[in-house]
């Protein structure tokens, strides 16, 4: 007998979620069939159904997951503050700036199975998981809008740009660039902080060359 038999029931559940996500990650959510995970952890379809009525039922619960440790991460995470008088070069702006976005990513994206799911297997499942999706992008985005009011108080952002729209308009380019990643190849790895970086040079420094005048 396996050691997984011998299991109690809040690590049976915990190893299904993890073996699930997993799973959702790699095959995609409708390519995935409870017999996937069933064959990856080696257990009957009904200690399965022990736990977890439906695949949908599974799901719902991995990004359930997702909102929860995001909310722990973003309570743990004290807000940023910028010493009043503070003016840093734009080298260092494109830096903090950067340093910001990518710790909200790392918040949402634990690892790159949370990132394919989010940004490429949740979206448009159903109504229950499109509102779990909102509280996400929610927490995100006013996170990530109160460290651009932070630099905005300390002179470092424009005084009339909005934090939230601002937020709304890089995280939304993130998303894209993310997604075009894992449309070009499936098994493709993503640099957070790559990704981060490039698309803060690409908002606060724009698209014209300095040669434009």
């Amino acid at each position: 007998m396996s050691y997984s038999s011998y299991l109690a029931a809040p690590e049976r559940r915990r190893q299904i979620l993890d073996c699930a996500k997993r799973v959702f990650a790699k095959r995609g959510y409708h390519d995935t069939n409870i017999s996937h995970i069933c064959e990856d952890l080696r257990i009957a379809r009904g200690t399965l159904y022990q736990y977890f009525q439906s695949k949908q039922d599974i799901f719902a619960a991995v990004v359930q997951e997702m909102l929860d440790r995001l909310r722990k991460a973003i309570a743990a995470e004290p807000p940023i503050e910028i010493p009043a008088g503070f003016r840093p070069s734009r080298e260092q702006t494109i830096r903090y700036a950067a340093a910001s976005l990518h710790r909200v990513l790392e918040a949402v994206f634990e690892d790159e199975a949370s990132l394919r799911i989010l940004v490429r297997e949740a979206v448009g499942l159903d109504v229950g998981i499109d509102k779990i999706l909102r509280s996400i992008d929610d927490l995100v985005v006013d996170r990530f809008a109160s460290d651009l009011e932070a630099a905005q108080r300390a002179g470092i952002l424009r005084p009339d740009v909005d934090p939230r729209t601002a937020a709304l308009f890089v995280l939304g380019g993130v998303q894209k660039l993310a997604l075009d990643v894992l449309s070009r190849a499936r098994r493709a790895r993503i640099d957070l902080r790559a990704l981060a970086l490039e698309a803060t040079q690409l908002n606060m420094l724009g698209l014209l060359s300095q040669e434009v005048t």
